[in-house]
């Protein structure tokens, strides 16, 4: 499935990035996500994946300052099963912003702490985001990141065909499913922060 294809079918036009202000945090809103498990049937395509659509009002935004710009995130997740991508980041893309800030956003798959994780129906996701602005004379990298958890029966449904093949999308009530946001300090370069690497 094609990018725009996937950003249409979810009808995401929603509200993005904003200048720096303090405060308390603003939620990332998850407005759009769909998983697919392929039927494993000879001739199909055997892809599974994620796609998600995350609202961000700026990483920075806080609730003392709500006023946002327009824009939003896509993400998607690609693999074949059994090797399940597991704590592997993928870039993620941001498109129809009008942010005077240019931001970078990665996603990345985490293994659902309970008893019975599973990776289209039981699962999180962790985004990273920061500004793709250089500044030489800065040793740290800042990013914001959150996490978010999603799970049939809390807040996915979905249908499993006669075929074999299984999706399975954000409950309505449940969109936009709140990703809490917290800011940390990295050593390196945006990219390595956008993976984690020399974090505290």
């Amino acid at each position: 499935m094609q990018l725009h294809q996937c950003l249409h079918a979810l009808g995401m036009a929603l509200p993005l990035f904003t200048p720096a202000a303090l405060g308390e945090l603003v939620p990332w809103p998850v407005t759009g996500l769909e998983t697919w498990q392929p039927s494993g049937r000879p001739g199909s395509n055997p892809d599974w994946y994620i796609h998600a659509n995350i609202t961000n009002p700026d990483p920075t935004q806080s609730e003392q300052d709500p006023s946002i710009a327009e824009g939003n995130v896509y993400c998607q997740i690609v693999w074949l099963y059994p090797d399940v991508p597991y704590n592997q980041i993928s870039e993620c893309e941001i498109v129809d912003t009008t942010s005077p800030t240019p931001w970078a956003w990665t996603v990345e798959l985490l293994e659902a702490d309970d008893a019975d994780p599973y990776p289209t129906t039981n699962f999180d996701l962790r985004w990273r985001a920061a500004s793709t602005v250089s500044n030489s004379t800065e040793e740290e990298v800042r990013i914001w990141t959150g996490i978010g958890q999603f799970e049939v029966a809390k807040n996915l449904q979905g249908t499993c065909a006669a075929s074999g093949f299984c999706t399975f999308w954000l409950k309505a009530e449940s969109t936009p499913v709140p990703v809490d946001v917290t800011s940390i300090s990295c050593r390196g370069t945006v990219d390595e922060a956008l993976h984690g690497l020399n974090c505290d």
